[in-house]
């Protein structure tokens, strides 16, 4: 029987639970926070931090993030085995989720 994920059971997991994976506010929410305290630590004011230079690294992050999905794809993919209905399922993934980011 073929199954979608083989890779995924090899990282320990038997089924990916996007619910899991934090939203666009709380995502902000944290990147916020993150700027604010590097902003003081590099000695200026946390009120500095601008929702551009939020919106800016949450892009980053993410960007980031997908790219890191992709390589562990391909890793999987091609290091493993050479499943290209493995490769075709995750390239859907990260598409999916590319679509969520706009």
């Amino acid at each position: 029987m073929f199954t979608a994920l083989p890779s995924l059971s090899l990282l320990g997991f038997e089924k990916l639970d996007f619910s899991l994976y934090p939203d666009r506010e709380y995502q902000l929410a944290w990147l916020r926070n993150y700027l604010e305290f590097s902003f003081e630590e590099s000695g200026q004011s946390a009120s500095s931090v601008t929702d551009v230079d939020v919106e800016r690294l949450y892009v980053q992050v993410n960007k980031f993030a997908l790219v890191s999905w992709i390589s562990l794809a391909c890793v999987h993919t091609f290091g493993i085995s050479l499943n290209y209905l493995t490769l075709s399922w995750k390239t859907c993934f990260f598409f999916s989720h590319l679509s969520k980011l706009n």
